[in-house]
């Protein structure tokens, strides 16, 4: 029999127990206590809820957490969101770099090429140069093909040069040969530090293709002297710089000039070139593409064929009239030389018109018709005033009457139209069809970079080109359309007639 040992009253299992239950109901008491401080005891069911949400959706956030860097957090889209942007930003930034290094490497190659002078060339005090070459006639043809030379090449869709350089590029089925661009003003670093972007452009992808590139005709000396070919320079620089030019390509060997209208300042300096022309053999071609024009043509075809007739020929330009200032400031040397003359050199030409031979002038001096401007040239604040547009009617000592309509902003559509002795409407010519006209507004909203004229006149332009390389390769100086430096003088004479007698009578607009 085992007996149990005799425990005392403190450790016996009632006191425990008893002690177990008074320190259960102690702690029960305290957490009644804290919950009730909290108010969480007696929280209404619609709070708990609340509660129960936020703590579901903070869960919910830490478990979409893709980086935790100190209080910094980012969930997944917020990351690959910043990833991807600043991927953008660094490439960018690169693309921005690289432009900026391509730009300061083809400034280097221009001063390069500024720099470059040929070994034969002798620089005078004011700049220029002489060059030992004496052209020559050529009086055998030693090859077929025709070699180009661009002067005064301006800037990409704005320089009439760069439209002649462009058109001879894509000249198909012909033997012709760009070989070298002059560009006076923006391949000269002195002149011109920084040129635009644009012609930084055309001048690497022209040295590219093979053609060089210089700022003065005497740095040209190599290529006139490997040429054994033809030569035509296209001259299409300011009119003030042109018979510079003109003597510059000369004096190197050009057997041929293109040169652009109208030529010369003044009649005096136009008839200077006309006679060094002369004396070195060099055959010299204008540029009045007009008379290379489908309608021109039928129209004199028609009225020729009928004694007595009257012509009428309406030149429109769709320049806007806000735009007038530019225009006129472009063309300084006014409308009647510029814009008109191309009517003129349809009447000298194919109608024998000179001043001497006019009986009567009369000019319409209703607005519709006829109205001077007025702008100042922003560039240096000289007034400048021209024609907006004007009609004028000549009658020659012959009997021979012929009217002349010139608007800068009548539209894209030109006409000549042939009447009867009585006035009567025979039949009218128009350089674009409806068919024709919004091609020519599809290609003028496509780019409209482009200057007008060169895309409504494009075909009239590449004409008279074709024209003029026929003329050369086959050794023809009668090419129909094409116009002799000697009949550019008659056309500038009429063309000051014309202005004269249009100033006499035309007063200015306010």
């Amino acid at each position: 029999m085992v007996t149990l040992p005799r425990t005392s009253r403190g450790t016996s299992p009632t006191f425990a127990l008893s002690f177990l239950a008074r320190s259960t109901i102690a702690l029960y008491q305290i957490c009644f206590l804290l919950l009730l401080v909290e108010g969480k005891l007696f929280e209404s069911k619609s709070k708990k809820e609340a509660r129960a949400a936020e703590y579901a959706k903070e869960r919910e956030r830490l478990a979409n957490l893709f980086v935790i860097f100190g209080k910094y957090q980012l969930d997944k889209t917020a990351f690959y969101t910043l990833v991807s942007t600043t991927l953008v930003i660094l490439v960018a930034s690169g693309i921005q770099l690289g432009v900026w290094c391509r730009h300061k490497r083809d400034l280097q190659l221009i001063r390069n090429i500024d720099s470059t002078v040929g070994k034969s060339s002798s620089r005078h005090g004011d700049g220029g140069y002489e060059s030992t070459i004496q052209p020559k006639r050529k009086t055998k043809r030693e090859s077929s093909t025709l070699d180009v030379v661009i002067v005064g090449c301006g800037i990409p869709k704005e320089g009439v040069g760069w439209f002649h350089l462009m058109q001879f590029l894509e000249m198909s089925n012909t033997n012709v040969r760009v070989r070298a661009v002059v560009e006076s003003y923006y391949l000269d670093s002195a002149k011109c530090p920084c040129p635009p972007a644009v012609f930084v452009d055309f001048v690497e992808t022209m040295i590219y293709m093979g053609i060089e590139c210089v700022n003065h005709v005497g740095k040209l000396e190599k290529v006139f002297r490997s040429s054994n070919r033809e030569i035509l320079c296209v001259i299409a620089g300011k009119t003030k710089d042109n018979p510079r030019f003109f003597k510059e390509c000369i004096g190197m060997g050009a057997t041929h000039i293109y040169l652009e209208i109208p030529g010369a300042p003044s009649i005096g300096q136009l008839k200077d070139m006309e006679t060094l022309a002369e004396t070195r053999g060099v055959e010299v071609y204008m540029g009045y593409q007009r008379l290379c024009s489908s309608y021109i043509e039928r129209a004199v075809a028609l009225s020729r064929s009928i004694p007595k007739s009257h012509i009428f020929f309406c030149h429109n330009e769709n320049n806007q009239s806000k735009d007038l200032h530019l225009v006129v400031t472009r063309h300084s040397e006014g409308m009647l030389r510029s814009m008109a003359s191309q009517e003129l050199a349809v009447l000298v030409t194919q109608y024998g018109v000179t001043a001497d031979m006019i009986d009567n002038f009369k000019v319409n001096t209703n607005r519709l018709f006829s109205e001077k401007v007025s702008f100042h040239n922003r560039a240096n604040g000289d007034r400048v005033e021209d024609l907006a547009r004007v009609a004028f009617k000549i009658t020659t000592k012959k009997g021979k009457s012929m009217s002349v309509m010139a608007d800068r902003c009548g539209g894209l559509v030109s006409f000549a139209v042939v009447k009867s002795p009585k006035g009567e409407e025979i039949q009218r010519f128009q350089s674009l069809d409806e068919r024709g006209v919004m091609t020519v507004e599809k290609e003028l909203k496509d780019d409209t970079e482009m200057m007008h004229q060169f895309v409504v006149e494009s075909e009239d332009y590449l004409e008279l080109k074709r024209r003029i390389v026929k003329a050369i390769m086959v050794d023809d100086v009668t090419a129909t359309g094409v116009v002799s430096i000697h009949d550019g003088v008659k056309i500038m004479v009429l063309s000051d007639y014309c202005a004269n007698e249009i100033n006499a009578v035309l007063t200015l607009d306010s």
